[in-house]
């Protein structure tokens, strides 16, 4: 079966190069390529070559077609300069000196493999080997190898196997790649992690993105002073609306059944701001705040908390969250006094955020994909696959 050259030129998309011929083989098939220009300019005397002295072919591996796999065969002439004894071959701007596949190709195979394809049956398809598909998805994309730090990392936990054990996992929060994992999460094992990566790099660490956890504040504390530690607003607004959660379930135990219900069906609304609401949601917020005032007290501080966040000023921040404190320490509710406790040993990572206003939430993605990864793969319980996988699917090719 033969094929036209325009139309294989055209499922190509090579604009510089022109088909010359093609071979349809059992298991492959070839495409010959030659440059549309006949000359070439020397790059010693800037002279125009047009004779020819010598030529050769060059394979480069390319998407499949006809359901067979593509190999382009390049047929780079050798001119002779009439100006100078230089022999100039002639170079393509469409793929590299030492290039053996396309990146389209490349592309293509590394998204297959890292959504679950068998590295198999990818090698049969694209006329590969199982190495070759391997080496690209981990190896040419950084795969198992850490990155630098940066300026702005972050740190959160993931579980090897749920329940049981942990490992962590440190973010570039800037670039949005992760930088390296590592097996455990104690404080010793985060510290000489640490002090193994070069004195330049830890000397341009200047915020660290954390959550609640005292191992990780005990660990970069150590290393990096107590200084760079911050904690996001995330965390500090998910432990508010928890204090209101505890206040709503010990309001729905003194309702009834239909009553709970509406109780529970209003909590999204009233975590809205106020310009979020519609007037029936308002008369329905007021009628059960006069019900219950201890509801409406935890409400008021939760609402204070959220935009306690939107503050420029780092003083002003300092005092109204000393204000924040004191109201919910002084309160009879005890989930806000144990939140006043929370809020006051980690009163300085908090303020830091006005400062720094960096979240969490890069490393909180990946933590999800990394779950992900494991699912699709059914465990990874080899320790070295599963920190290759990670960096290759979470960080750029």
């Amino acid at each position: 079966m033969l094929m036209d050259f325009s139309c294989i030129e055209a499922l190509l998309d090579l604009p510089e190069f022109r088909v010359i011929n093609h071979v349809i083989r059992p298991q492959q098939l070839d495409i010959h390529l030659a440059r549309r220009e006949h000359t070439i300019v020397c790059p010693r005397c800037a002279t125009c070559c047009s004779r020819v002295k010598e030529s050769r072919t060059r394979g480069i591996r390319d998407l499949p077609m006809l359901e067979r796999p593509v190999m382009l065969w390049l047929h780079l002439r050798r001119f002779a300069c009439q100006a100078c004894p230089h022999r100039p071959w002639e170079t393509s701007e469409t793929f590299g000196e030492r290039v053996k596949w396309t990146e389209r190709l490349y592309t293509q195979v590394r998204t297959a493999f890292l959504r679950g394809c068998p590295c198999k049956e990818l090698a049969r398809r694209y006329g590969l080997s199982a190495r070759t598909v391997l080496r690209w998805t981990f190896e040419r994309s950084r795969g198992g190898r850490p990155r630098k730090l940066s300026r702005v990392i972050g740190l959160d936990e993931y579980a090897r196997r749920k329940g049981h054990r942990s490992n962590t996992l440190s973010v570039d929060v800037e670039q949005g790649q992760p930088i390296a994992t590592l097996k455990g999460r104690r404080t010793e094992d985060v510290i000489a992690w640490c002090n193994s990566r070069p004195q330049d790099e830890r000397d341009q660490v200047a915020v660290v993105v954390l959550d609640r956890s005292k191992t990780y504040f005990a660990a970069i504390q150590e290393v990096f002073g107590d200084r760079v530690h911050v904690i996001d607003r995330f965390h500090v607004v998910k432990q508010a609306v928890d204090a209101l959660d505890e206040v709503l379930r010990s309001v729905q135990k003194q309702l009834g059944q239909d009553d709970a219900k509406a109780l529970k069906k209003l909590r999204k609304r009233w975590l809205k701001s106020a310009d979020q609401r519609n007037v029936d949601e308002l008369i329905a917020r007021d009628e059960w705040r006069r019900r219950f005032p201890q509801r409406r007290e935890t409400l008021d501080w939760v609402q204070d908390v959220r935009k306690w966040f939107d503050r420029k000023d780092d003083k002003p921040a300092r005092e109204a969250l000393l204000k924040l404190i004191e109201r919910a320490g002084q309160s009879a509710q005890e989930p806000l006094q144990r939140r006043a406790g929370t809020l006051t040993r980690w009163f300085n990572p908090i303020v830091r955020y006005i400062r720094n206003r960096y979240t969490n939430g890069m490393t909180e993605g990946f933590n999800n994909k990394i779950k992900l990864i494991q699912r699709m793969a059914y465990g990874l319980r080899h320790e070295h696959n599963r920190r290759k996988r990670i960096l290759a699917w979470c960080g750029a090719p």
